[in-house]
């Protein structure tokens, strides 16, 4: 648990990751519409993410966070594909969608590179702890 809180303090968007802390992987580990998946390279935990929705055919990445000395490397998109692959695979996904910020050019290009395609929700608007606010544009996955 100490080594997904050490990696949830790296994202560069931890302001805009909503609830987090232990106590909140401890619910996300009981919850059983919920996926917690850990990434480790050489028994060293590298990163996390979450599957949201398991079980439903619309399955959401909640989270997903790399160590910063793991990242150029390609690690990132190895993990995503391996999400992808988990959600369509073992939980019968017909779709993985996200949310990321509509400004974040780099994150955006990352996802669109990958088959993620702008949905038809609605940008939704995300009120962050400091009280600063992003608009969010939802993308989607289909396989």
């Amino acid at each position: 648990m100490a080594a997904l809180d050490e990696h949830r303090d790296t994202l560069r968007s931890v302001t805009w990751s909503g609830e987090t802390g232990r106590a909140w992987h401890e619910q996300v580990f009981e919850d059983p519409a919920q996926e917690h998946l850990v990434a480790e390279i050489r028994n060293q935990t590298v990163g996390f993410a979450i599957l949201g929705g398991v079980g439903s055919p619309r399955i959401e990445l909640r989270r997903v966070a790399l160590s910063h000395e793991w990242r150029g490397d390609g690690l990132a998109r190895m993990l995503l594909r391996a999400l992808l692959d988990r959600a369509y695979a073992r939980h019968s996904a017909q779709q993985v969608w996200l949310h990321v910020r509509s400004t974040d050019e780099p994150v955006l290009t990352f996802y669109t590179q990958e088959g993620f395609a702008p949905s038809d929700d609605r940008p939704a608007i995300h009120l962050a702890p400091d009280g600063s606010t992003a608009t969010l544009t939802a993308l989607t996955h289909r396989r």
